[in-house]
């Protein structure tokens, strides 16, 4: 999708020590709104990973999200509809929102801590939400060479975007897959947000704690590493994501438009 598809994680929030990943909102919400008519297909090394995590078809019955994530002291309501991708981060101290056009916050710019918003709104979302986000329109896929990590062998697919898919075609993944179960427990990332060039250099998140929610397995915990020379270094940040929500209806339109006093990201 890139779905304004988690440095923050070169350059750290003043929230979080740091973020994986970037903003995949403006390009694919379209595509994903009008949820394509024709089918899609995808090479089978993906769809069994898709399969293994409760399967796509499952997936798509799903219009709305929510979830409690805790990070570094800070806890964050998140709501995404499934369907347009709207999405809302409610905070203490600050809201964020998508509405299908700007991301605003509240009740003012300087409330949020972060760098920048833009990048921030939908970044969980993107990271908690793979395998199934990259199902979207406009994601290449590669079966690379298998990768031995912390003396474990994954099996390797590499992803890519088309140009002019999302905010940062430039980015890059790889899905590390046990090769026992199809399931990822790794992703390997590198962030263009900020600079819009292509990176060589990869960040690692480790996904643990699979739940079954609807039907569909998601981790409980994503652990931010550093990554070098093709080695998991010391640990950036734990997310811990609770209160996991699917619903087949979307959620209220409302609380995505933008309020009054609140200021728009450019």
């Amino acid at each position: 999708m890139k779905q304004n598809l988690i440095y923050l994680a070169l350059t750290a929030f003043s929230l979080q020590a740091c973020q994986p990943a970037e903003d995949k909102t403006t390009a694919a919400t379209e595509e994903v709104a009008n949820d394509v008519t024709e089918q899609q297909t995808y090479p089978s090394y993906f769809s069994e990973v898709i399969a293994a995590h409760g399967g796509l078809e499952q997936w798509k019955k799903m219009s709305s999200m929510e979830f409690q994530l805790s990070n570094n002291g800070t806890t964050e309501k998140h709501v995404i509809d499934l369907k347009n991708r709207k999405d809302l981060v409610k905070a203490e101290n600050y809201s964020i929102g998508y509405d299908g056009e700007q991301v605003w916050v509240a009740p003012k710019r300087e409330s949020f801590p972060g760098k920048s918003a833009k990048f921030y709104h939908n970044l969980y979302f993107y990271f908690y939400a793979i395998p199934f986000v990259l199902a979207d329109p406009g994601v290449k896929y590669e079966q690379l060479e298998p990768m031995k990590l912390q003396g474990k062998e994954f099996n390797v697919i590499g992803v890519s975007f088309g140009e002019g898919i999302g905010d940062t075609p430039e980015d890059e993944y790889r899905l590390l897959i046990n090769p026992e179960t199809n399931r990822m427990e790794w992703l390997l990332y590198t962030v263009t947000f900020f600079d819009g060039k292509p990176s060589e250099k990869f960040n690692a998140l480790k996904y643990e704690d699979y739940q079954e929610h609807q039907g569909l397995l998601f981790p409980q915990r994503m652990i931010g590493h550093k990554f070098e020379n093709n080695q998991i270094g010391d640990v950036r940040y734990t997310v811990t994501i609770e209160n996991l929500q699917l619903k087949e209806e979307q959620p209220d339109q409302k609380q995505f438009e933008k309020p009054e006093q609140a200021e728009v990201e450019a």
